[in-house]
């Protein structure tokens, strides 16, 4: 009987085998409130700023002395100096004057005829003394072309339109947004609601003030909400 022993069992039977799986990288981290926040202090306080230095040079605008007009301009002079202008304020007080012989000395008519020939001559006299420049037609023109000598003709009557026409535009946009949630909101904007519109038309005097703010705080949301999906997104990748 004899025994055989195998050659390979000094080999080891089994080998190890090494882990294939990847090493597990780790994932960036996105920190979006530090960054968030700065850029949250820049977007209020950049649209302040703004308001503020537009505000500052509308007041200088308005607050400049109007400086004496010349005829620097071709064909224009003072209306002070200009014959054609002169001639015109006679020929409007004389055809007022040749009326009022219509009339007794202390009847209504005669009396508004009176006091329609004092506004005239005042008129006349405020063209001459603001400086403004007339034509060879006696006619007082308006010049927009930006002379700081010419600001109170254009500037004034601008602002003040756009003042109004923003007025009268915000209070109708308020009571529109005021009545939608009634239950028959297209009643009410063929009868007006009297003591609703009042309200809202004596509130709408501050628009300017009304407008910004509700501007910013859109741009505020929109800007939040935008950074919200960034960081959502860069959570995911």
């Amino acid at each position: 009987m004899s025994l055989t022993i195998p050659t390979n069992l000094s080999k080891p039977i089994l080998k190890p085998k090494l882990s294939s799986s990847p090493i597990p990288k780790s994932r960036p981290t996105i920190v979006c409130s530090s960054q968030n926040s700065n850029q949250d202090e820049q977007t209020t306080t950049s649209p302040l700023k703004a308001f503020s230095a537009a505000l500052a040079l509308s007041s200088i605008l308005v607050s400049a002395p109007v400086l004496p007009a010349n005829a620097d301009i071709a064909g224009l002079i003072p209306c002070k100096d200009s014959k054609q202008f002169a001639k015109r304020e006679k020929q409007q007080i004389k055809k007022l004057e040749s009326s009022l012989k219509l009339y007794a000395p202390d009847s209504a008519p005669a009396l508004a005829i009176k006091a329609s020939v004092e506004k005239t001559k005042r008129r006349f006299d405020n063209y001459g003394k603001q400086g403004l420049l007339c034509g060879s037609d006696g006619l007082p023109h308006l010049i927009v072309s930006g002379d700081q000598r010419h600001w109170g003709e254009f500037i004034t009557p601008g602002i003040l339109f756009l003042y109004i026409a923003g007025w009268i535009g915000w209070v109708g946009r308020s009571y529109l947004i005021a009545i939608r949630d009634e239950k028959k909101p297209t009643q009410k904007e063929i009868i007006i609601d009297v003591p609703l519109a009042s309200s809202l038309l004596f509130r709408g005097f501050i628009w300017p003030v009304a407008a910004y703010r509700e501007l910013v705080n859109v741009a505020w949301d929109e800007e939040t909400q935008w950074r919200e999906v960034e960081c959502l997104s860069w959570e995911f990748v």
